[in-house]
């Protein structure tokens, strides 16, 4: 049978279309999978759990030495809620003469503040411990009766001043942490450092 130019021509079209349907397909096939493959990713890149931010300890952290022992702050003042003010703040300047308890010991003691600071000056004149060997002073809420026997009542708490040896013609001691004082500070003594006898001591007395 023959087939006439307008048959073969309509044959030529139909073949061309179904090529260009198959081009058409399979771009959308590819295109299809590529962004499906791009919105998995993202997808994946979206479900994954975010790192939580780091957390501060719920103790502070304190300074430390090298052995990781806590290094406590020295010569703070306590806070005192008590409504009297302390010792070292309402009695202060007090004076007083030392009187031998049992020894020659003498001198002259005079406590005061140092204006606009919270030290203590402490000073003795003419200081005669009574003993050639080494003396504690010491700050006590004690009393000293002086008479023509002189004594010392101990009571409440002690303060080690410092220790002197011998004569003394004056010296100052600077006391930076009056907080550290009994509540009541009456009397000054002199106690020997080696056997803890008393050997003189003065009471103390507002000088204003």
């Amino acid at each position: 049978m023959r087939i006439g130019p307008w048959a073969a021509d309509r044959r030529r079209l139909a073949l061309v279309g179904v090529l260009v349907g198959v081009v058409v397909v399979g771009s959308v096939s590819l295109w299809t999978v590529s962004h499906a493959s791009s919105d998995d990713a993202a997808l994946a890149r979206d479900d994954r759990v975010a790192p939580e931010p780091a957390r501060s300890p719920a103790v502070g952290l304190q300074p430390a030495n090298g052995l990781g022992s806590p290094i406590e702050p020295e010569g703070v003042q306590p806070v005192d809620s008590s409504p009297i003010e302390p010792w070292w703040l309402r009695v202060p300047p007090v004076a007083g003469d030392i009187v031998g308890i049992g020894s020659k010991a003498s001198g002259h003691v005079r406590i005061g503040r140092i204006s606009g600071d919270d030290t203590l000056a402490v000073e003795i004149d003419h200081l005669e411990t009574g003993t050639d060997g080494p003396v504690d002073v010491v700050l006590s809420a004690g009393t000293v009766t002086g008479g023509s026997k002189p004594t010392w009542t101990r009571s409440g708490d002690s303060f080690d001043l410092f220790e002197a040896d011998g004569v003394e013609q004056g010296l100052t001691v600077m006391l930076s942490d009056p907080w550290a004082l009994p509540d009541e500070v009456r009397s000054l003594v002199l106690l020997d450092a080696a056997t803890g006898k008393v050997l003189g001591g003065a009471a103390l007395l507002p000088t204003e």
